[in-house]
């Protein structure tokens, strides 16, 4: 019995010391040791780009996006518009999936139910926020927006795109789906209109 026991530690040990050896080769793996590059879609001004370089790009992807097939559009608006500046300005697109206040991350927001109006959600979101702050001094909800993202087809978000209320317009390819892409803030206050 000692011979079967002594065996069993062995293979133990070569399996524990194998272990080990595989753990720290690993830990030299590119995929572990360093900071994995973003991975799907971006809306909105890379760290890189100045605005005029991000206005350019965006305008391109606007331009060169599919014909007739939703996708969804980054609309950053030349300066900030109050709930119902920016429910007028919106009237003609299908979805308005999220809107951008300040450099905050976007905040998702549902569709008007029966009765309401996009201002109506805009304004429930500005009070939500503010209630979230409220207890950190004299904090508060900016109470307009800087843009929004929509789902709709480019024929439409163009014409958003004509408007000086607007700064630019970015379009995701039609295969982005919501909630696996990221959305960066675009700064347009170097910018004169």
């Amino acid at each position: 019995m000692d011979g079967v026991d002594k065996g069993r530690r062995i293979v133990a040990l070569l399996a524990i010391l194998a272990l080990v050896v595989v753990v720290a080769i690993l830990s030299f793996s590119d995929r572990t040791a360093k900071p994995m590059q973003l991975n799907g879609d971006m809306l909105g001004q890379d760290n890189t780009e100045t605005s005029v370089e991000y206005r350019q790009r965006a305008s391109e992807s606007l331009e060169n996006a599919a014909v007739g097939e939703e996708a969804y559009s980054l609309v950053t608006f030349t300066q900030p518009l109050s709930p119902s500046e920016a429910s007028n300005l919106l009237k003609g697109v299908g979805r308005v999936n999220a809107m951008v206040m300040l450099s905050a991350p976007a905040m998702d927001l549902p569709e008007p139910i029966a009765g309401e109006t996009r201002e109506d959600v805009f304004n429930r979101q500005i009070k939500l926020v503010d209630a979230q702050l409220s207890g950190i001094g004299n904090v508060r909800a900016p109470g307009e927006l800087n843009g929004v993202v929509v789902w709709d087809i480019p024929q439409k978000v163009r014409v958003l795109s004509e408007s000086s209320l607007v700064y630019s317009v970015e379009t995701l390819p039609p295969d982005a789906a919501w909630g696996s892409f990221g959305i960066r803030p675009v700064d347009t206050s170097g910018t004169n209109f």
